[in-house]
C-alpha cells in the first residue's frame, strides 16, 4: 500500500480518480471546515493509514469501473 490519498484516513472517495480531503474537518472538529478536492494519487505530510478501508475503496472503484464499461 502506497502513502497516497486513496489509502489515507482523511480521504473521502468521490469517484475513481478524485475525492475530498477531510483533514481539517476531522482534526479541528469543525464539520463545516474546507474539504478540498484532491486526486487519489496525491499525498501530503498529514497522511494516516486507513487500514481495511483502503481495500474497500479499491473494491468500490473496481465495481464502478465495471459498470462504466458495460454502459
Amino acid at each position: 500500500m502506497k502513502a497516497t490519498c486513496l489509502s489515507c484516513k482523511y480521504y473521502k472517495i468521490k469517484d475513481a480518480r478524485t475525492g475530498l480531503c477531510r483533514v481539517e474537518a476531522l482534526t479541528s472538529g469543525n464539520h463545516q471546515a474546507d474539504k478540498p478536492e484532491v486526486e487519489a494519487v496525491h499525498h501530503c505530510g498529514q497522511w494516516i493509514d486507513c487500514g481495511q478501508t483502503y481495500y474497500i475503496r479499491l473494491g468500490w472503484i473496481k465495481k464502478n469501473s465495471e459498470k462504466c464499461t458495460e454502459e
